[in-house]
């Protein structure tokens, strides 16, 4: 008799006495996480490790300019190196990387990083929902309440209170460097980054001012010290 998958049961049972028939998909998942790890760590095949300027953990290097990838969204990571490598994103460090990668190294190295924990406190930055900025506080107004007379939405409207990420497709953006920020702004005014999902960065950045842009970088990236601590007041207005 043969079941479902094609085996007879004789052999099935062969399987199951050996723990083979439950121990394959365990493997692959156990080999996914060891390449992305090795990624990270060591490099492949010529590709330089990721920790060399994104750090041992994933923090980043602020002061250099290069972001951490450590706890954001894996198809957001997936996504940039697929970027990098045809040339969508323009980065002359990561563009012969990314091409170096499979898609399946890929999947695997955001796999890893999107699995470590976010180099900033979350519960603290969450609090900022409830702040209400000066509005002479540029960079801050911004981030938390948008200029909707110029339809830019808040960055915490689809980053997260406190710009600690949301879901897959919105990354965290506290505690990035101010240049790493601003010089993805420019790109996106520039055209020289994808848009993003439904071009919505394209659209936002495109109608931001050369001193929003460095307000708000410079805002971003000073989270959670840089928070106003004023509880928001009621019937306030924006």
């Amino acid at each position: 008799m043969v079941n479902n998958f094609g085996f007879p049961h004789r052999w099935a049972c062969c399987f199951l006495a050996a723990g083979l028939w439950i121990s394959v998909p365990a493997t692959r998942a156990e080999s996914a996480k060891d390449v992305g790890q090795t990624i990270a760590s060591s490099g492949a095949s010529g590709i330089p490790a990721c920790a060399s300027c994104h750090g041992a953990k994933g923090e980043g290097m602020a002061a250099a300019g290069f972001p951490y990838l450590a706890g954001q969204g894996a198809a957001y990571l997936v996504l940039q190196l697929q970027g990098f490598a045809s040339g969508e994103r323009s980065n002359p460090i990561m563009a012969p990387i990314a091409k170096g990668l499979s898609a399946e190294q890929i999947k695997a190295v955001a796999s890893y990083y999107s699995a470590l924990p976010a180099p900033f406190n979350t519960k603290a930055l969450s609090r900022l929902v409830d702040t209400y900025p000066q509005k002479d506080a540029v960079g801050a107004w911004l981030a938390s309440r948008g200029d909707w007379g110029h339809d830019i939405p808040a960055c915490f409207q689809c980053h997260g209170p406190g710009a600690v990420g949301v879901g897959e497709h919105f990354p965290a953006l506290a505690g990035l460097s101010a240049n790493y920020i601003q010089e993805q702004l420019i790109a996106w005014q520039e055209k020289k980054r994808a848009p993003g999902p439904q071009a919505l960065m394209g659209d936002i950045a495109g109608r931001m001012s050369k001193v929003q842009i460095s307000a708000v970088a410079s805002y971003l990236s000073k989270l959670p010290e840089s928070a106003p601590t004023a509880i928001e007041p009621k019937g306030a207005k924006q």
